[in-house]
């Protein structure tokens, strides 16, 4: 149900990578100052139910 995509402005939950995405441009050091770090991963909830949502997060959290 999440959906990996650079683009935020949607009604359905997403998540992104920020360091390859969104803040890509951007260099390491000014990425640091900005507080995106490598391991950052911004999650933005949509409209779904929230316990699709929870679910789906907990499914791919274990597969990992």
């Amino acid at each position: 149900m999440v959906s990996i995509t650079n683009n935020l402005g949607d009604a359905k939950t997403t998540i992104t990578h920020p360091a390859t995405t969104t803040h890509f441009r951007l260099s390491a050091k000014e990425r640091a100052e900005a507080g995106v770090k490598d391991g950052l991963i911004r999650l933005s909830v949509g409209l779904e139910d929230v316990e699709d949502i929870i679910k789906d997060l907990a499914r791919g959290l274990d597969s990992l």
